[in-house]
C-alpha cells in the first residue's frame, strides 16, 4: 500500500507532539482531540498501516484505542488489506495486541490462514504469542485508563465493533480468561 505524504506527515507530527503534550504516556484522547478532524479526514487504512509500520507498538496500540472511530470504517476485507500491507513482524504483533485487547476479537486464525503471509512470519507470530499471550488481556492499568477516560471514548463503541466484526465467520471472539487463552495459544 502506498501511503500518501499527508498521512505520513500528520502521523509523524502527532507522534512527535504527543511526546511532550500528551497527559498520559504515550498518547491520550484529550491530546488527540485537536487532531481528530484531520485524522478522520485521512484515508483510514493508510493511517492505520503507517502508524503500525512506523511507530512503536506501545504508542500505536494506545493511539488506536483512543481512535475507535477509524475502526468503524474497517471491514474484515480491509483488515486483510492492512495485514497484507505490513512489512515487519512488529506490525502484526501490534495489530494482534490491539484487536485482541480492545476490540476483543481474535484475528490470529485469519492471519495464519493467509497465503500472503510468509511461513517465517507465521512461525514468529506463534513464538511471540507463546511468550506474550498474557499481554493480550486487559491488565489493571488498562482498566484504570478506560475508567478514567484517558482513552476518551465510551468503550461501548468497542462492543459495537466487536459485534460487527463477529458477524464475519473469519473472525472469532477473544478468550478473556488467562487459562483458556494459554491453552488456545498452545494449540496454534
Amino acid at each position: 500500500m502506498t501511503i500518501s505524504k499527508p498521512v505520513q506527515e500528520l502521523s509523524d507530527f502527532i507522534a512527535f507532539k504527543a511526546k511532550n503534550e500528551a497527559e498520559y504516556y504515550p498518547v491520550d484522547r484529550n491530546f488527540l482531540n485537536s487532531y481528530l478532524e484531520d485524522i478522520l479526514n485521512t484515508d483510514h487504512l493508510q493511517f492505520i498501516v503507517y502508524n503500525f509500520e512506523n511507530a512503536n507498538n506501545t504508542y500505536t496500540v494506545q493511539l488506536m484505542a483512543c481512535l475507535p472511530e477509524i475502526w468503524e470504517k474497517v471491514s474484515v476485507d480491509e483488515l486483510i488489506t492492512i495485514i497484507n500491507s505490513f512489512t515487519n513482524v512488529f506490525s502484526f504483533y501490534g495489530l494482534i495486541l490491539f484487536t485482541y485487547k480492545y476490540i476483543e476479537i481474535d484475528i490470529i486464525p485469519l492471519l495464519l490462514s493467509l497465503s500472503t503471509i510468509s511461513i517465517e512470519t507465521k512461525r514468529d507470530l506463534k513464538k511471540y504469542l507463546l511468550n506474550q499471550y498474557p499481554n493480550l488481556l486487559k491488565q489493571e492499568n488498562d482498566f484504570f485508563l478506560l475508567e478514567e477516560g484517558v482513552m476518551g471514548k465510551d468503550f461501548e463503541i468497542f462492543q459495537y465493533l466487536k459485534q460487527r466484526f463477529l458477524i464475519d465467520d473469519r473472525i472469532g471472539a477473544a478468550k478473556l480468561n488467562l487459562a483458556e487463552l494459554e491453552a488456545y495459544v498452545n494449540t496454534l
